[in-house]
């Protein structure tokens, strides 16, 4: 193992880190292992790199970097002046760091290349060759436990406050009413509470008919919007809300797949979609299975005027024609009423046809 470089800095690298080593690249052939360990007060991180590649005909093959810090700065290698060099693209504040390197076996692995390297607050030279960016790999194998219970098992589930994931991404939580995931986040209004940011909230398992989990939007700390799942009144019959401006609920789709829009926690009751308010629209088309041209057959018993007379004077309303009362409690199937009311309108004008047929005899015997 050979001491190589001790980088210590009190101010902001300008440029980042470059190491020049003294590894020859014209004709080398070399595959060196080097270890970067340090600390970045800047950024309160831990730096621990391990770096390899194969250097041979003038090309970087296959470069690897793996961390076991808290800290990956970018890392590039060059060919310049006949040597490679290192850069590590890291611009934090009073940063250290002490480089070592291992190798043995190949023609330019001697303790000559390893000594001598220094370091420089510079970019690489516009004449840099054989330009390598070197990617960064870990790989733990078997069940990995990170801190705070955050398990990683061979299988490939990884788990947050779960020792035994069930799912590739398993977040779990022992704490009822609280963001257990935040699936974006703005930096506007921040510190604000729980900040701006859309979350996954773990709201709570045990009332009935209320919310479990929720998907909410937070601006400046406030709740504004959020899709809500709720639980029934046992393992199933869950349902869902959707709550706009403070949080309040304006939607509901309840466990039958009846619509509410406006009714707050009212039973939706037999209708697929509930509207409290008013609905505007440009068009709205009614399917029927049945049409009023029946009046118009030839074995249609049309009603009797006086009958009807009387019928409205018994009931103040037309034959089949829904009461107020009945409009008032069930209201009006609009399909339906159009078809009585088109019925209505076709008994009229049969009505006013034999009309104008008595009429027309009645000129006739007058003019006679």
């Amino acid at each position: 193992m050979y001491d190589c470089l001790n980088y210590s800095a009190v101010a902001i690298p300008r440029n980042g880190v470059k190491i020049m080593t003294n590894l020859p690249s014209a004709g080398a052939n070399m595959m060196p292992t080097l270890f970067i360990q340090g600390f970045g007060f800047g950024n309160a991180a831990t730096i621990n790199i391990q770096l390899t590649f194969y250097f041979n005909s003038n090309t970087f093959t296959n470069p690897k970097a793996s961390n076991s810090g808290t800290y990956s700065p970018p890392i590039t290698l060059a060919q310049e002046n006949g040597k490679v060099v290192i850069f590590i693209d890291s611009k934090i504040n009073y940063q250290r760091f002490h480089v070592s390197a291992w190798g043995s076996g190949l023609a330019s692995e001697t303790a000559a290349n390893f000594a001598g390297w220094t370091w420089a607050d510079t970019t690489l030279f516009s004449e840099a060759t054989s330009i390598k960016t070197v990617p960064y790999i870990n790989k733990f194998d078997g069940t990995v436990y990170l801190p705070d219970s955050v398990t990683v098992l061979p299988e490939g589930r990884f788990g947050i406050s779960t020792l035994t994931p069930r799912a590739p991404l398993d977040v779990s939580t022992t704490i009822a009413d609280t963001i257990t995931a935040v699936l974006s986040r703005l930096p506007e209004g921040h510190y604000y509470g729980r900040g701006t940011m859309l979350g996954v909230h773990a709201v709570n398992s045990t009332p009935h008919y209320s919310p479990s989990f929720a998907i909410e939007h937070y601006f400046y700390g406030y709740k504004n919007s959020a899709i809500n799942f709720c639980r029934g009144n046992s393992v199933q019959g869950g349902f869902m809300t959707f709550s706009t401006n403070d949080g309040t609920e304006k939607m509901r789709l309840d466990a039958s797949g009846n619509l509410g829009i406006g009714t707050g926690t009212t039973t939706l009751g037999k209708y697929k979609l509930t509207v409290e308010g008013a609905i505007g629209a440009r068009k709205l088309q009614v399917t029927q299975g049945a049409w009023a041209d029946f009046v118009f057959a030839p074995n249609y018993q049309l009603p009797n005027l006086y009958e009807v007379d009387r019928y409205i004077k018994e009931n103040c309303h037309l034959p089949e024609i829904p009461t107020e009362k009945e409009v008032k409690e069930n209201g009006v199937d609009v399909g339906e009423m159009n078809m009585r009311l088109l019925q209505k309108v076709e008994e009229l004008t049969l009505y006013l046809i034999e009309q104008q047929k008595t009429i027309d005899e009645l000129k006739k015997i007058i003019q006679r």
